[in-house]
């Protein structure tokens, strides 16, 4: 049978362990259980379900009450908080398979097929500027074609985010 918790403070070594007040002016240390992979120690004033182990006298933390951000059913968000509770990053796997960071007001892009689409135009642009006409140098003699303008050196290479992956 559990009970719930009040955290008062995390300490963090090797695992999580929790300082909770179980009653009042009572506070245990107990690890805190959670999902493969998870590593969110909760925030002072979170709520806890504690559980006693049966026969040993200790506890386990069995799991945070979970201030809903707004999930349907099928859907995931992970997110961080301030030491206020205020949300600070978000990310947001939808049920329709995309996935939102921080919002949606802009759009991830495939670097690499950008990139080549980018490198073509630019390679097709300098082309055009090398094709011109020989000029004239003097009465009857050419010199080498002269383009109108520089070539371009433009590149989009400042825009790759190498930590954000897409397929």
């Amino acid at each position: 049978m559990g009970r719930i918790a009040r955290w008062i403070r995390s300490q963090i070594d090797k695992y999580i362990i929790g300082v909770v007040e179980s009653r009042l002016n009572t506070t245990i240390q107990a690890f805190l259980y959670g999902s493969p992979g998870d590593d969110s120690p909760p925030l002072p004033e979170d709520r806890v379900l504690i559980i006693k182990i049966d026969g040993s006298g200790k506890y386990a933390i069995a799991g945070t009450l979970v201030l809903s951000q707004g999930a349907e059913p099928g859907e995931k968000k992970l997110y961080s908080r301030d030491n206020e509770g205020n949300l600070k990053s978000l990310i947001y796997l939808k049920n329709d398979g995309t996935m939102e960071l921080n919002g949606n007001t802009d759009f991830a892009v495939r670097f690499t097929i950008l990139e080549s689409g980018f490198n073509q135009l630019k390679d097709d642009f300098n082309a055009t500027l090398l094709h011109v006409h020989p000029v004239t140098t003097a009465p009857g003699s050419t010199g080498p074609p002269t383009p109108l303008i520089t070539p371009s050196t433009a590149n989009i290479a400042g825009a790759k985010i190498e930590e954000i992956k897409v397929s």
